[in-house]
């Protein structure tokens, strides 16, 4: 995967989740759909920072499995892990960890720089591509999904 698509207006989203879980780290999951080269965003499901901690965060089990059920209920994967940082939106040794047990697109928001970035461990981290209301992407995926759901 070479790229994550994510919305101007789902950027706020994650932005305000975690100005409003300030002092805290904010975490959230990221749905959607993965292709060899993209993983395109389509809905965002804040969680709540088990630790309330400013330098650390986790997702209780229960919330974790609630995320997955709702991301199959509405036939979409686990795309991604959104969570804040105070400083640098880089990966933490400790985030780096998580990153080898859950093989997804990490999205880290600084709220002291205001800016994303995104990283996969693919036997190493690396930052990936975002890509911000890419409008053709979103009309050819809901476009197909309509043409699926005529052709049923």
């Amino acid at each position: 995967m070479s790229i994550v698509s994510v919305t101007s207006v789902q950027l706020s989203q994650l932005a305000g989740i975690a100005k409003k879980s300030l002092p805290n780290e904010s975490c959230a999951f990221l749905l959607g759909k993965n292709s060899s080269s993209e993983s395109l965003v389509l809905d965002v499901m804040p969680m709540r920072n088990a630790e309330s901690s400013p330098v650390s965060f986790s997702i209780s089990p229960e919330e974790l499995l609630k995320a997955y059920n709702v991301a199959e209920e509405m036939g979409h994967d686990v795309i991604g892990i959104f969570h804040s940082h105070p400083g640098r939106p880089t990966p933490s040794s400790t985030d780096i960890r998580f990153m080898e047990l859950n093989p997804v697109v990490w999205v880290i928001y600084s709220t002291t720089e205001n800016e994303f970035k995104a990283f996969i461990n693919d036997v190493q981290v690396t930052e990936v591509a975002t890509s911000s209301d890419s409008y053709s992407r979103w009309a050819n995926y809901f476009s197909s999904r309509v043409l699926g759901l005529i052709n049923l």
